[in-house]
């Protein structure tokens, strides 16, 4: 392999590309070489197959046809099916025959870059996720939370990025080949994460959060441990609070409670909510229908709000579920991943919808309207305590000046406490003989996948150019309003 320094190398390689396609290679190999030294990897070989990956990018079809001509190279049935994948191809010739790289691990990395493939080398990993998350792409709130995570479980991250992509695959109705290809890398490196899952001794204490992390389990149970109030009558019921500010200020914990439904609120919870939590408001975001079906049971001089926040997607999501997990020819553990396609879609619509639809927007001004009214301690819930309920506190917390990893890491703590109530709902539908595919799909209702909430922030940002502006201005709660709602839940320093 010829030898590049540095300058030579960005030199030649702004010869075959636009000035905005070098941006993108400049940003994806610096994230390449830092996961490189994360992963103990040759940062050589790391530098110049990153900075070679999108050589032919701008080249035109008939321009990459003429170069595979020209080393007397077939195009594949992949690249004749798929065009976005040519360039990758071609990438590789080029790299091979007007660079010098003959380091295979490194020319497979270029190649398939773009489609990614089972059994990748860690350089093509590396590689492949590289040019997926880089901070120039779309979503980049999705893409550096998975960059955090790839600093330390670049499979872990892989699994996730690739999830994405095929629920943007999916919703985009894009070529059925291009899935499958993603589908076999995905289900390959599932594969393997089930072989060393088994080899290990399982710890029961997480075995309904295989979507967190061990660090993000480890914080949001810290959340739970730190904020959680303990009823028997009531699920997912915490308090916010108990973070510093992005500007240094303390959001003091006791005043604001998320939570599940109130249906099966016993008189002794109901008392020690009002007396001991000072609880003034109840705020039911609930549709009308659930509301009728199983309403709160009301607590003597507690005022109750109902305020309709978006539509429950649960219906609709068990039939996505089920119909996903029947599809599968593999077992239950892949069935929860390829489940969690159909969830991420539709809680994230839900999201977006909340954000966009003009009743959302006119409840979401309300509801902070009663918060920031109210002297007492408030709490906000829906039916599960985890999708409306979560995107009301991430905008709260965001109101507040929060950072978005303690935000995450409150939506995460659901998982958790839906711990025992997910082992309960499983064994009850397995005593009364259901099948496993409807087991699968509560279990993923009751489960958080992190990438969501982000996604959800991404999309304010973008569409409103910040999430306190949309909090201010598009949803109308006014910025007077939003700076005494800080000094109304912020101090100076922790207390």
């Amino acid at each position: 392999m010829m030898e590049f320094e540095t300058k030579e190398l960005e030199q030649r390689v702004r010869q075959y590309v636009s000035e905005k396609r070098f941006r993108h290679i400049l940003s994806m190999t610096e994230m390449a070489l830092s996961l490189a030294k994360c992963h103990g990897v040759d940062t050589g070989i790391v530098r110049i197959t990153a900075m070679l990956h999108d050589i032919a990018k701008d080249m035109t079809p008939d321009e990459m046809m003429t170069v595979a001509e020209k080393y007397g190279h077939n195009i594949s049935e992949l690249s004749l099916r798929v065009p976005d994948n040519m360039h990758a191809e071609v990438g590789a010739l080029i790299a091979e025959h007007e660079f010098g790289l003959k380091d295979v691990d490194a020319l497979n990395a270029i190649r398939y870059h773009y489609s990614a493939r089972p059994d990748m080398s860690i350089l093509e990993k590396i590689i492949f996720f590289s040019d997926s998350a880089e901070p120039n792409r779309p979503n980049y709130a999705i893409t550096q939370y998975l960059y955090r995570i790839a600093k330390t479980d670049l499979d872990e991250a892989l699994l996730r990025g690739l999830r994405v992509r095929l629920e943007y695959q999916y919703s985009r109705n894009t070529d059925k080949y291009t899935e499958e290809l993603l589908n076999n890398a995905f289900d390959y490196l599932l594969e393997e994460k089930l072989k060393k899952k088994s080899t290990n001794v399982p710890n029961p204490e997480r075995a309904l959060c295989d979507t967190l992390s061990d660090e993000e389990f480890d914080k949001a149970l810290d959340v739970v441990m730190t904020n959680g109030i303990k009823l028997k009558s009531v699920k997912n019921i915490r308090f916010l609070g108990n973070v510093t500010t992005c500007d240094g200020q303390y959001f003091k914990s006791g005043k604001i409670i998320r939570s599940a439904e109130l249906s099966k609120l016993t008189t002794e919870d109901g008392e020690y909510l009002k007396e001991h939590c000072g609880l003034s408001l109840v705020i039911d975001m609930r549709s009308l229908e659930e509301v009728c079906n199983k309403p709160d049971v009301r607590i003597p001089g507690v005022r109750y709000e109902h305020i309709p926040l978006g539509n429950t997607p649960d219906s609709e999501r068990i039939k996505q579920l089920t119909f996903r997990y029947q599809q599968s020819e593999t077992n239950n553990e892949r069935a929860w991943y390829l489940a969690e396609y159909a969830r991420i879609d539709e809680v994230r619509k839900m999201y977006q919808n909340i954000s966009s639809e003009l009743t959302s927007k006119e409840a979401l001004r309300k509801i902070f309207q009663l918060i920031s009214e109210n002297d007492g301690t408030t709490l906000f819930h829906c039916t599960s305590g985890k999708d409306r309920t979560g995107i009301m506190a991430a905008l709260f917390m965001y109101a507040l000046g929060c950072s978005t990893e303690d935000i995450i890491n409150d939506y995460n703590a659901s998982a958790i406490s839906y711990m025992a109530l997910a082992e309960s709902f499983k064994f009850e539908l397995q005593e009364h003989g259901y099948n496993k595919e409807l087991q699968m799909a509560v279990q993923t209702i009751l489960s958080v996948v992190p990438e969501i909430i982000a996604s959800g922030f991404y999309y304010i940002e973008s569409n409103y150019s910040g999430n306190q502006r949309f909090i201010a201005e598009k949803i109308g709660f006014g910025w007077d309003n939003l700076e005494r709602l800080k000094k109304k839940y912020l101090t100076s320093a922790i207390r």
